[in-house]
């Protein structure tokens, strides 16, 4: 026979696809008929950006595109330059079922671009980068909570999880035009430019996220084309969106996660200035998960008093939101030019590198890597750039801990300064900005289903209605209870008890 079950059924957030693609750049780079020959390269990079995210059935499909951009001395009048190119990239991969509500997250790491001149205006690439790719879904689990019959005993656990209301995903567009400052000089051409985006505040009304932040825009760009001199701005342009939630309620954590998927600067004519001014039109990703702490019933293991049991049991898996986090890290580099002397820094940014979460010594770590890229002039006043690599660790200041742990973190470059060390040496004070989620897997062996044959009664059943048992500590109650077919809890209230797990020696009394 098979006992009757009682079952409680919710829903958590699953990752049901996590991998990473790499995508390959191979070409060559020719220079438009617009742009004077290359005299010296200063710096090769691959800015990768997603276009398309879409998942139809079980396929998920992405669409991109990989700009190398080429920052060069020209040949002519020994100026900074720079020069462009895109090519296009697509991923289609097979999920494992179609997702019911799904959120795509990606992340792209640039792993190198290796650049080669076969002539002043042709160049050979060859590089690579890399596109994470995560697809989170709303999935219902079901646990067994109880089983019905009086001669069943069953050995519970309350087990504490994060459950998904539900799962918001949001794309939209930020098109800002970018304005000169008062002591700055309209823009000629767009030398380098970066983007990132920066949480602020939020609000939640009626079920509905007012979600506030910034995109912090940096532009380095000729101010004179004849002359090559270079000038850069800093502009922080406001946003915000409203965010229907599903299923929010007081005691809700909310899940935020933004991401800025695409971006481009383009030099437009607006009526009423005679030079062009640099338009930004960026694509950009918030995705919400609205989490609620609850706790489930799981039945770890069971018997019956009479018949021999046959349980079959199965892996519940289920996600805790430990921890939410937001600290501010400066992290302190010198940088060295060794082939020439420095007189004057023009520019100073942070490439985006890798960071990973630990915990070591009841602390949770954040470790980190990015690189930092120096533009400055020589005592000649020559264009010189050199870069190097730092690293970072920072104590995180949650101190909570997980068993078995995972982190989402974003990190985002707020500001590069530096200070002139020496004729050789500039220090340069990067702040980074971590923001991120501590999350624990709960994972128990529960039961899924049990059966008995009435036909066949437990030999080891106790003959005596009464048993004096002589139980030595650190022996479980619920083993006694087993041996003796009888329940822990009915040996519990005879001795009083109230471990599980006896502390000492002791002679325990067991009506069978």
């Amino acid at each position: 026979m098979n006992y009757p079950i009682k079952t409680d059924g919710f829903f958590v957030c699953k990752t049901i696809f996590n991998e990473t693609r790499e995508q390959t750049v191979d070409a060559d780079f020719a220079l438009p008929d617009y742009c004077p020959d290359i005299q010296k390269i200063l710096k090769c990079r691959i800015d990768p950006h997603i276009e398309t995210r879409n998942i139809v059935g079980d396929r998920i499909e992405i669409e991109g595109t990989g700009t190398v951009k080429i920052i060069y001395i020209d040949a002519i009048k020994m100026a900074v330059r720079c020069t462009e190119q895109s090519y296009p990239f697509s991923i289609s991969e097979n999920l494992r079922e179609a997702p019911q509500n799904p959120a795509v997250q990606t992340d792209i790491k640039v792993n190198y671009l290796n650049c080669r001149a076969l002539s002043p205006r042709r160049l050979n690439l060859h590089g690579a980068f890399s596109v994470s790719i995560k697809v989170l879904d709303k999935c219902e689990e079901r646990t067994v909570t109880h089983i019905k019959g009086t001669d069943i005993q069953q050995k519970k656990k309350s087990v504490d999880y994060s459950y998904l209301h539900g799962i918001t995903q949001r794309q939209f567009s930020v098109t800002e035009t970018l304005e000169p400052g008062q002591n700055h000089s309209p823009v000629q051409s767009v030398i380098r430019s970066d983007i990132r985006a920066v949480k602020g505040d939020c609000k939640i009304s009626d079920n509905k996220l007012i979600y506030k932040g910034d995109l912090l825009v940096k532009l380095v760009y000729l101010s004179d084309l004849d002359s090559g001199k270079l000038e850069s701005m800093d502009y922080s342009i406001p946003f915000s969106q409203a965010i229907e939630l599903d299923g929010n309620t007081e005691n809700s954590t909310i899940s935020l996660r933004t991401e800025v998927m695409s971006y481009n600067i383009a030099l437009r004519t607006e009526i009423g200035f005679d030079d062009p001014l640099p338009v930004l039109s960026a694509k950009l990703c918030i995705t919400a998960l609205v989490l609620e702490k609850r706790d489930t019933t799981v039945i770890t293991d069971c018997y019956s008093t009479l018949y021999r049991t046959e349980p079959e049991f199965s892996e519940v898996s289920l996600p805790v939101l430990k921890a939410q986090f937001k600290e501010s890290i400066v992290d302190k580099v010198n940088v060295d030019f060794t082939e020439s002397t420095v007189s004057k820094v023009t520019d100073v940014w942070c490439e985006k590198g890798s960071s990973v979460c630990t915990q070591k010594d009841g602390k949770n770590y954040i470790t980190g890597k990015y690189n930092i890229c120096v533009l400055a002039a020589d005592s000649e006043g020559n264009t010189i750039y050199t870069e190097r690599s730092s690293e970072y660790t920072h104590a995180i200041s949650a101190d909570i801990l997980a068993n078995k742990p995972s982190f989402y973190t974003e990190t985002v470059s707020i500001s590069s300064s530096y200070r002139i060390c020496s004729e050789r040496r500039i220090e340069v004070r990067t702040e980074l900005l971590v923001s991120g989620e501590l999350y624990d897997e709960v994972c128990e062996k529960g039961l899924s289903s049990v059966s008995a044959d009435k036909d066949k009664l437990r030999k080891d059943i106790a003959r005596e209605p009464l048993v004096l048992y002589y139980a030595k500590a650190g022996e479980d109650v619920w083993d006694i209870a087993r041996s003796y077919c009888t329940g822990a809890d009915t040996i519990k209230s005879e001795n009083e008890l109230d471990a599980d797990t006896l502390s000492d020696d002791r002679l325990l009394l067991i009506t069978c």
